[in-house]
């Protein structure tokens, strides 16, 4: 196999990343909804801590470093807080 195709392939995986973002991002406005509905607060601490530990699990089961993982999980958390603020009208997205 070539480093063109392979490089293809990661692009193309690259492009399912960012649909699943982009749908976690659409599943975080959802959400924003209910926990306004609720009176629930964005940000949710003991939520924040389960995912990560089980982003951690999942990294290490997978055999990728847990630590990288967890940083990217906190980025896309950050990102679901903001979508959620922007939804009730707290955030800064245009």
């Amino acid at each position: 196999m070539s480093v063109q195709i392979i490089r293809q392939k990661i692009n193309q995986i690259d492009q399912k990343i960012i649909g699943l973002i982009a749908e976690r991002q659409k599943r975080a406005g959802e959400l924003a909804l209910l926990k306004h509905r609720e009176g629930l607060p964005i940000r949710d601490e003991n939520r924040r801590k389960e995912v990560l530990e089980l982003v951690f699990n999942l990294a290490v089961e997978q055999r990728i470093d847990p630590v990288y993982a967890q940083k990217i999980y906190e980025i896309l958390i950050d990102m679901s807080e903001e979508r959620q603020r922007e939804c009730s009208g707290e955030g800064n997205l245009p």
